[in-house]
């Protein structure tokens, strides 16, 4: 049972509405949980009955919520800004398991926005993307996972998809997170700076496969370097 602070200062409703994104966004009120009456929110909060329905109004303008004369009111199914806030929230919590659980988001997202990328990307857009190649050739290691985060973002932008430019910018601090681990195990920073030639090439050349086989490979080799199993591994193994 989720459970409520006493209302104090600002504008009720407001903190009303704050405390209820809070309970979506941390999962403690999920898809189809009904929220109790408007009574009992009321009495849990210490607030008025009228503070509650003008909260549960702006919620459910807002999506977040549903109401159904006769059967309360249940949280909505999950809202891509609710999305984005739990990203920010995971992102800023210390788990063993993230690094491994943000590799498997990047292995889903980023082949589908690299192949979006080679059919949308304007020639200028892909200069842009090929000309930051040059910051992965350095060895200032906080450069190199700037220049890094931007590039795939530039890939994202590039794929002139909202969702994915927003999401992958959402989650650019546990992308760094990723870069700095990467970069201090195993691996070169010339091994990384030709993986990300490898995707370019193919990118400029408008080739759909080979771009989307690169971006795999890429993550493939992060993926071997967190587990700890990192080689120079042959392009025989890599096309399996």
């Amino acid at each position: 049972m989720a459970i409520f602070q006493k209302v104090k200062g600002t504008k009720i409703y407001e903190e009303v509405i704050y405390q209820l994104r809070q309970k979506i966004v941390s999962g403690e009120l999920g898809p189809g949980d009904m929220l109790p009456p408007e009574k009992v929110l009321a009495e849990r909060m210490g607030v008025s009955r009228a503070s509650v329905r003008e909260a549960l109004k702006v919620l459910e303008f807002l999506d977040l919520i549903e109401s159904k004369p006769g059967g309360g009111t249940s949280i909505s199914p999950l809202h891509a800004d609710i999305l984005i806030e739990q990203l920010n929230a995971i992102s800023a919590s210390p788990s063993s398991t993230l690094l491994l659980d943000l590799l498997e988001l990047r292995e889903v997202l980023e082949p589908k926005i690299v192949e979006l990328a080679v059919e949308r990307a304007s020639d200028e857009e892909i200069k842009n993307i090929d000309d930051m190649l040059k910051g992965l050739n350095t060895a200032d290691e906080a450069l190199t996972s700037q220049t890094d985060a931007m590039f795939h973002i530039a890939i994202a932008r590039a794929s002139h998809n909202v969702f994915f430019i927003r999401l992958m910018e959402t989650a650019l601090a546990m992308l760094k997170e990723t870069r700095t681990r990467t970069l201090s195990m195993s691996r070169s920073q010339t091994l990384i700076a030709q993986e990300h030639n490898d995707i370019v090439a193919p990118l400029k050349l408008r080739d759909k496969r080979a771009a989307v086989k690169a971006i795999k490979n890429h993550l493939r080799r992060i993926r071997l370097a967190v587990e700890g199993d990192f080689v120079d591994i042959d392009e025989r193994d890599l096309n399996d």
